[in-house]
């Protein structure tokens, strides 16, 4: 899948009202092909001379070796992934893949080096593999090894090919923890009779959320595949809030009931100088504002001590407020796996990495407390989970530190906004609770009325 990401945007790019969906995959393929067979001789002197890419290309080619099955009559189910976040997905689900249905012999295809990178560190005892090219006769190579009973595309993987041949061979096809965004689904609508063809195929199509369910709609999926379901890649790690947790950060950090409490999450360096604005700012309307500064990495405190000092700010730190009770109105948190209750008594929330080009945080882990988050522009490590928030005007975007402040400034002057922006953040996080092990079910139905 190396060279075929191009040939799937000519294909959504072409257009013609009276060709079948047939014809589009004969198309498909021979621009495949032909793209294959001129790019390969260069592909193979690049690699000659630079010794880049040589591991793994068997597995492109569908040589994908023996694959280990578990002993028994257990299902055999084919995972596909993009990259990393996709990963993090299959990890979830596989999780509850081996609860539900013991037995299961699994395989994940990546389509990215750093994606199967990843998975064979965090998938121990699972076959990972890069994925195959998209083009008949490598990919039923790769389908006769393994013999799958399900093929499961996870989140928008959706390769013409593989799919088609899985189909014709009998395995059945699942689309779990979809999405669509609004560019690929205005890209796909300019073939909609081809998606169309290609989503019949599937028994059962899970989505993250309404939009989603929408554009698959609009493609050609039925209301008899779809499944809202949340995303699974959030279950991994999250923790259900309690009361008693935020009760023990309120006693900790001595605070007043009702006192207000900004809280900078998982900044980087940078970002702690930039955010000193909003603080000035937020003492205005609440002049016994709480700052806690929680940086990613521990190994920058001194630096953030000397920036403190350097403006005239005086602080504590974390770990003699546990011990000490609390006597200034800056925090800086020095602890490890802290952060996470801190959000429960925070009202103004910043997560960092994000106004400097981090990628980002998990923006989910406050807004499970029922918080809505404030962050810079640079999220695309977690551009789903902003998605999420997002769409129901639970996360909010800036550029600039005086956005951030404008924004906290609102909430103070209207608190029925920011209590608003508050349900509806917790409302989306914790739609995301057990949605791998709904997804998982929805594979267990299919399962028990088809016969595998």
């Amino acid at each position: 899948m190396i060279f075929l990401p191009r040939v799937q945007k000519r294909l959504v790019n072409y257009h013609s009202g009276k060709a079948t969906s047939s014809l589009l995959y004969t198309i498909y393929q021979l621009i495949g092909w032909l793209i294959f067979i001129v790019v390969s001789p260069f592909f193979l002197i690049y690699s000659f001379i630079t010794g880049k890419h040589w591991q793994g290309l068997g597995q492109r080619l569908g040589f994908v070796g023996t694959i280990p099955r578990a002993d028994g009559p257990g299902l055999r189910i084919w995972l596909h992934a993009a990259s990393v976040g996709e990963v993090q997905v299959a990890r979830a689900l596989v999780a509850e893949i081996q609860k539900q249905l013991p037995g299961s012999s699994l395989l994940l295809s990546t389509v990215t080096r750093q994606g199967l990178a990843v998975a064979k560190k965090q998938l121990k005892g699972i076959r990972c593999i890069l994925a195959p090219l998209d083009l008949y006769g490598i990919v039923n190579r790769a389908l006769q090894a393994f013999q799958p009973d399900l093929y499961i595309c996870l989140e928008t993987e959706l390769w013409p090919g593989i799919l088609h041949q899985a189909r014709k061979n009998g395995c059945r096809l699942l689309l779990l923890n979809g999405r669509m965004s609004e560019r690929s689904f205005r890209n796909y609508l300019k073939i909609r009779g081809f998606m169309g063809d290609i989503l019949s195929g599937f028994e059962a199509i899970a989505v993250i959320q309404k939009t989603d369910a929408a554009r698959y709609t609009a493609l050609g999926a039925t209301p008899e595949q779809l499944k809202i379901v949340g995303n699974a890649k959030y279950d991994l790690g999250f923790t259900m809030p309690e009361a008693a947790t935020a009760e023990k950060y309120r006693n900790w950090l001595g605070l007043r009931p009702d006192q207000p409490v900004f809280l900078a999450g998982s900044t980087h360096t940078g970002e702690e100088e930039l955010l000193v604005e909003v603080y000035r700012h937020l003492q205005e309307p609440h002049p016994d504002l709480v700052w806690l500064i929680a940086p990613r990495h521990l190994s920058r405190l001194d630096e953030l001590k000397k920036m403190l000092a350097g403006r005239g700010l005086e602080y504590d730190c974390f770990s003699a407020v546990k011990k000490a009770g609390r006597r200034r109105e800056i925090i800086l948190v020095d602890t490890m796996g802290d952060l996470a209750g801190l959000y429960s008594v925070a009202r103004y929330i910043f997560c960092g990495g994000s106004l400097v080009n981090r990628g980002g945080h998990n923006i989910l882990e406050a807004a499970v407390w029922g918080k809505p988050v404030v962050y810079g522009p640079s999220m695309k490590d977690f551009a789903d989970a902003k998605e999420l928030l997002e769409s129901a005007q639970a996360g909010f975007p800036v550029t600039t530190p005086q956005e951030a402040a404008d924004i906290f400034l609102q909430w103070a002057r209207s608190p029925d906004d920011y209590e608003q922006a508050a349900k509806k953040a917790k409302d989306v996080a914790l739609a995301q609770q057990g949605s791998a092990r709904r997804q998982v079910e929805l594979i267990r139905s299919i399962v028990d009325s088809c016969e595998l």
